[in-house]
C-alpha cells in the first residue's frame, strides 16, 4: 500500500456502503468504482485485511442495493452486477471465490480455485476468515424480497 495515502477504493466501498443503508443514490459512485484501473485496485488492497474491508462493504451495500430494487433472491446471489475495476461480480463470486468462505467438501474448493480466473485469484484472500460469515448481510435479500412479494 501506498504509505501517507488515503486508501481511496476502501474509502469508497465505505461510501457506497453508506448510501446503500440511508437509502440515496450511489450511482456516480459505483460508476468511480466501475472505472478504478485493476492495477490500483491490488495496489491498495495488498492485505487481506484490506480485502476483507473493502469486500465486505461492497458485498452488504450490494445486498441493500438489490433488496431496494425488489430483486429476488434466488437470482441476486448469481446475478453478475457488482462492477468492480471493469469486471462483473457476483455475491456469490465476492463470497465464495473472493473472500473464499464456503463449507463445502475441500475438494469442491479446490476445484472452484482451480477455474477461477486469475484476476479474481489476486482479488481473494489468502488465509480465509470464518468471522467474515457473520458480516454478510443475508437478510437485506430476504427483506426485500418479503417486501417485493407483499407489494404484489
Amino acid at each position: 500500500m501506498v504509505s501517507g495515502m488515503a486508501n481511496f477504493p476502501v474509502q469508497l466501498s465505505e461510501s457506497i456502503l453508506l448510501h446503500a443503508q440511508v437509502g440515496q443514490d450511489s450511482c456516480s459512485l459505483r460508476r468511480e468504482l466501475y472505472f478504478i484501473k485493476k492495477d490500483k485496485l491490488e495496489m491498495y488492497l495488498s492485505t487481506d485485511q484490506l480485502k476483507c474491508v473493502f469486500w465486505v462493504n461492497i458485498y452488504n451495500a450490494y445486498s441493500l442495493i438489490m433488496a431496494d430494487e425488489g430483486v429476488q433472491t434466488a437470482e441476486a446471489y448469481k446475478r453478475k452486477r457488482i462492477k468492480v475495476a471493469h469486471t462483473a461480480f457476483s455475491l456469490d463470486d465476492i463470497e465464495f471465490k473472493i473472500l473464499r468462505i464456503n463449507d463445502r467438501n475441500p475438494l469442491y474448493k479446490f476445484i472452484d480455485n482451480l477455474f477461477c480466473c486469475s484476476y479474481i485469484r489476486k482479488l481473494a484472500v489468502k488465509e480465509v476468515d470464518y468471522s467474515l460469515q457473520s458480516m454478510l448481510d443475508r437478510t437485506a435479500l430476504a427483506k426485500g424480497l418479503s417486501k417485493y412479494r407483499s407489494s404484489i
